[in-house]
């Protein structure tokens, strides 16, 4: 694989050019070069190839290899149903079909590369093992970094060719509609590649504040993990070419959240025995969401004024946390290190209320006071979640009575936590081959998107049900799309 980051030429020849260097794109790359492509060109805006992919902690799949050998029951029929479900059959089920029944093939093939997947996890307490793992916590190594390499490695044993620093700008359509070549720009030189097809794997728009506002209103302060070169270009690159756009989008919200980077207070914010407010003071959630539904508490925090809220608890509740110990769910368990995080708990409340970043008093009128909240209405609200915590029965939003811990020991203590989103999820509407089709639903030849800019499968909430189904997405979608060009290009011969 060559990573050449600019062209001695300005015009190139290719059979296939891949938009993007992530997972999707670099597996579509592989797969269409063993399945007979012979030249094939990637473009990677960004100094490397990765993308959001680099981040990734888990694949998911089912009935793969590896579920089988541990034992594990769940069948592709079950979860068909599942996503279908989950999401109101808003999606188009063939897409998730095809996305499902590849998804065991592709962890295979995975292996049958070098990969060693050390565990299947679930993420939701009860939940199914879905989330391909091939990193320990120990190594400090996310499953995306070495299924990059992976990758990587496929496309250099293929002689496939990266282009760096090199963002797609247009693709060319030849006078029978069918993809003729792209445009692309390098340090400030225009390069224009012909070819036969065409795979977009730009990623999605987290990037993109203009995007983010059209199609998620409302968006206002919400801060985005995202890399800062997923700004939507492959979506308006194929609309440009006529492609239909499915605007049944999904965002990763996650919220509350503490800080941009991992902090243990992260970790606060998101627990269930805290009391959550929002900048009126009031209440507005069942705290215990995010440990059963994830993406729900960002969407309740997603209604709240500026989308701030603020985990309150006090000494005794923090005492509870610190000598109970107890396991919530694999998420809690592999984000806090098996507990570890709580050993420093009071270290680092105290560092981050020194400076200034969350809140200490020895009475909630003058926490109050403090975060910006009128003193008696928060005072009201503390006092109705004692009484429910004292009746066992939360009247409000019905959060389980072992989650209920009063507040009223001082000190008291609030947390101010944040939306957030991880990406964008959606947008080029695709077949169940990955074939980009336009307003009539046609097929637009030589056409194809996959990863987080194809659209189709996955309707407003990401839900860890499935954990890492995005990861698993972006890998099954590259891989159709990777078989549906090269069975283009034979056809073409």
């Amino acid at each position: 694989m060559s990573t050449n980051q600019k062209s001695k030429k300005g015009n190139l020849t290719a059979d296939i050019v891949v938009i993007g260097g992530g997972g999707a794109g670099l597996m579509a790359a592989a797969v269409a070069a063993e399945a007979g492509a012979k030249n094939i060109v990637i473009l990677e805006k960004a100094a490397s190839p990765g993308g959001n992919t680099a981040m990734a902690a888990g694949i998911f799949a089912v009935e793969s290899p590896v579920q089988k050998r541990l034992g594990i029951r769940a069948t592709r029929d079950e979860v068909f149903k599942g996503l279908m479900k989950n999401s109101r059959w808003l999606v188009d089920p063939r897409v998730v079909r095809a996305f499902v029944n590849k998804s065991g093939e592709v962890i295979q093939w995975l292996e049958n590369k070098g990969m060693e997947f050390t565990s299947v996890n679930e993420i939701m307490p009860g939940g199914v093992p879905f989330a391909h793992m091939i990193s320990t916590q120990n190594e400090g190594v996310h499953c995306g970094f070495r299924l990059i390499d992976t990758l990587t490695q496929s496309c250099r044993k293929e002689s496939i060719q990266v282009l760096c620093e090199t963002a797609a700008k247009k693709i060319i359509l030849d006078e029978k509609g069918r993809v003729s070549g792209v445009l692309a720009g390098s340090k400030g030189r225009e390069i224009k590649i012909d070819a036969k097809s065409a795979i977009i794997a730009a990623g999605g728009f987290g990037g993109n504040m203009e995007m983010l506002n059209k199609y998620f209103m409302s968006h206002g302060n919400v801060k985005g993990n995202t890399l800062p070169q997923m700004t939507g270009d492959g979506i308006t690159m194929a609309e440009e070419a006529g492609a239909s756009i499915d605007t049944n989008f999904a965002i990763l919200l996650i919220g509350p959240n503490y800080s941009e980077g991992m902090n243990p207070l992260d970790l606060l914010v998101m627990r269930p025995d805290v009391m959550l407010v929002n900048k009126k003071g009031e209440r507005y959630t069942d705290e215990s969401l995010f440990l059963n539904y994830h993406n729900w508490s960002g969407n309740a925090l997603n209604r709240q004024p500026d989308k701030i809220s603020f985990a309150l608890f006090d000494s005794a509740m923090k005492r509870h946390l610190i000598n109970e110990k107890e396991s919530l769910s694999r998420f809690f368990d592999t984000m806090g290190g098996n507990g570890a995080w709580l050993k420093t708990l009071e270290e680092n409340l105290q560092k981050e209320a020194a400076a200034g970043r969350m809140f200490r008093a020895e009475s909630l009128e003058t926490l109050a006071r403090q975060i910006g909240i009128d003193p008696r209405a928060l005072k009201a609200a503390a006092d109705q979640y004692n009484s429910f915590c004292d009746n066992g029965y939360d009247a409000d939003f019905l959060k389980d009575k072992k989650f209920l811990l009063p507040l009223r020991t001082p000190p008291y203590y609030a947390v101010p936590g944040h939306q957030n989103f991880d990406t964008t999820l959606g947008g080029i509407r695709v077949n169940r081959n990955m074939e980009v089709v336009n307003k009539q639903f046609d097929p637009i030849g030589g056409l194809y998107a996959a990863g987080d800019n194809a659209g189709s499968w996955l309707s407003q909430n990401y839900d860890l049900t499935y954990p890492g189904v995005a990861m698993g997405f972006a890998l099954c979608s590259g891989f159709i799309a990777g078989e549906s060009a090269a069975s283009y290009l034979k056809s073409r011969e």
